[in-house]
């Protein structure tokens, strides 16, 4: 029998030796210390290991597509509902993926329409014509069937070929050539300084106050709307580096803390940007959707003539009562005299007026015109924008080489032909109105008019769930269009709701599109608040739609 050591023994018994009482724990510590050494060890290894996974994993931009594929398939693969075909589903699915992948992909947006296109040609999920004129889905060319007097016939039509032509047809869409043509006029307007004129022009004249440089703004982007259809582009690239010039006058750096002529302004020309694209279907590259998907779903023509007699009252007023109401909220105070010299300073860079600049102003002109006499002259309004691009070209107010490199203007026009594709094969296949009388049985029991508010409403609201307004109006425009045709509403009272609201509704939040983000983010208003603002500015929009807006549409006879 071996004996420890008394240095061994010592360490398994207590202080209190003489009570003979041995530590177990210590013993037990001693033992499997090394043991649970390795564990932990094992654990840390695993934990960094499996972080340098997620790394690995994230790395891969590809992974960010996941949750929209995920989406696609598992909506296509259920069964079809009384109404919808597989055709249908497959649509649908591809249709939740694109919404899916808009909010969480990390890929340009017509790189994932690019990518929806090919997917529904390739699984031959559109609606085909075959030779003799007749739409089959495209799933179903080439079979028999039998007709009304019992002889079978053939579909006959190339499923791929047919596919395809469906998917490239939206390049052919009136709406998409108005869009890209108009995005060319604001490069000229951009490019020649007269965008930049007329805001320093209108800031120079009603500055003498904060509400004065307040309706400058709004009169700016009023006069700039017609012609460039990106929000974004006009809001951030013309009147958004003039504003932080006017703030920068008046002695105010971003990002160090919340200021309230700062936030006046900021908060102003974002919501001007927003309530100016609601007044024109030229103003935000998602309005032709709109208009689209109202034309199509209700029959009625709903074209810059219509858009602009219905948005006028409702979106002048909000333009008018913008500047006092946030003036009353923040209450900002200006040194008009420091800002003076600062706009003069600016118009002393900007120089006179040049011959690219008349040319311009006669040229736009000439599209006021057409366009508000389009029932008079016969030109469609598509025709005029192009017009405009070919006499702007000739007098070389731009050059080829500037309609080439328009960046903006192509993948515009890609992704609205492509969204363009879509919505109209949502509403081939049925599933535009299979969503609608889904959504419509919840106001089954209400009148027309009721159902319409409640569309309407339910419509703005839903911005909340969306980063970007032309993934709401995507998402969401042609399935209200859809509930309200089948709950009676009167087309053009939902459609100019719809319509204004689509804008609108990026008040809601402050990423709700790329000028509203590009204000919030400078720090002369905290988020919290923010949110505050455009709620209470919400409430007013609502209220003007439904009070003044309804006593205009009942005057011109919409409903």
């Amino acid at each position: 029998m071996s004996h420890k050591s008394a240095s061994e023994t010592s360490a398994l018994v207590p202080e209190h030796s003489h009570s003979h009482v041995i530590d177990y724990n210590a013993i037990d510590h001693q033992r499997y210390a090394p043991m649970q050494h390795m564990r932990n060890s094992a654990a840390g290894l695993f934990t960094r290991s499996w972080k340098g996974y997620v790394e690995l994993v994230k790395s891969f931009r590809f992974v960010s597509a996941l949750p929209a594929i995920v989406v696609a398939i598992l909506i296509a693969h259920l069964p079809a509902p009384e109404g919808l075909s597989s055709g249908g589903m497959r649509l649908l699915g591809v249709f939740g993926g694109v919404i899916m992948g808009l909010l969480t992909a990390d890929y340009d947006m017509s790189v994932i329409m690019a990518v929806a296109l090919l997917v529904l040609t390739l699984t031959k999920s559109f609606m085909c014509t075959t030779s003799d004129g007749h739409h089959v889905e495209c799933s179903k060319c080439n079979t028999m069937y039998q007709g009304d007097l019992g002889h079978w016939h053939e579909y006959r039509c190339d499923p791929i070929g047919g596919s395809f032509d469906v998917a490239i047809s939206g390049f052919s869409n009136k709406v998409s050539w108005l869009v890209f043509s108009a995005f060319h006029i604001g490069k000229a307007v951009e490019k020649t300084g007269f965008g930049r004129r007329i805001s320093l022009m209108l800031v120079g004249a009603m500055g003498r106050s904060a509400i004065g440089i307040g309706y400058a703004v709004c009169l700016a982007e009023l006069v700039l709307a017609p012609f460039i259809p990106s929000n974004t582009a006009r809001g951030g690239g013309i009147v958004y580096p003039i504003v932080e010039s006017v703030i920068a006058s008046l002695g105010i750096e971003p990002r160090v803390g919340e200021d309230p002529i700062g936030g006046f302004l900021s908060i102003v020309a974002s919501n001007a940007n927003l309530v100016s694209s609601s007044l024109f279907v030229t103003g935000m590259a998602g309005n032709p959707i709109v208009a689209s998907k109202a034309a199509s779903i209700f029959g009625i023509e709903f074209g810059f003539t219509e858009w602009i007699l219905g948005a006028s009252i409702p979106s002048l007023l909000l333009l008018f009562l913008l500047p006092p109401l946030m003036y009353v909220l923040l209450r900002p105070k200006i040194n008009s005299a420091n800002l003076s010299r600062e706009i003069r300073r600016q118009r002393y860079a900007l120089g006179s007026a040049s011959r690219s600049e008349y040319k311009l102003c006669a040229t736009l002109a000439l599209c006021l015109v057409l366009w508000i006499g389009t029932p008079y002259f016969g030109i469609d309004a598509t025709v005029v924008a192009y017009m405009a691009i070919v006499i702007l070209t000739l007098l070389d107010v731009l050059t080829w080489h500037d309609v080439v490199n328009n960046y903006k203007a192509w993948d515009t026009f890609f992704w609205l032909a492509s969204f363009i594709v879509l919505a109209e094969q949502l509403t081939a296949l049925g599933v535009t109105d299979w969503i609608g009388n889904s959504l419509s049985r919840s106001l089954r029991d209400a009148t027309p008019m009721t159902s319409t508010v409640s569309l309407s409403l339910a419509y703005f609201l839903s911005m909340y769930l969306f980063s970007s307004i032309s993934s709401h109006v995507v998402a969401f425009a042609g399935p209200f269009f859809a509930a309200g045709h089948v709950l009676g509403c009167p087309p053009k009272l939902l459609a100019i709701l719809i319509a204004v609201f689509s804008s609108l509704a990026g008040t809601l939040t402050p990423f709700s599109t790329g000028t509203v983000a590009i204000y919030a983010s400078q720090g002369y208003i905290s988020q919290p608040r923010w949110f505050m603002l455009g709620l209470l500015f919400a409430i007013v929009i609502v209220v003007v739609n439904l009070t003044a807006g309804m006593l205009w549409w009942k005057i011109i006879g919409w409903y």
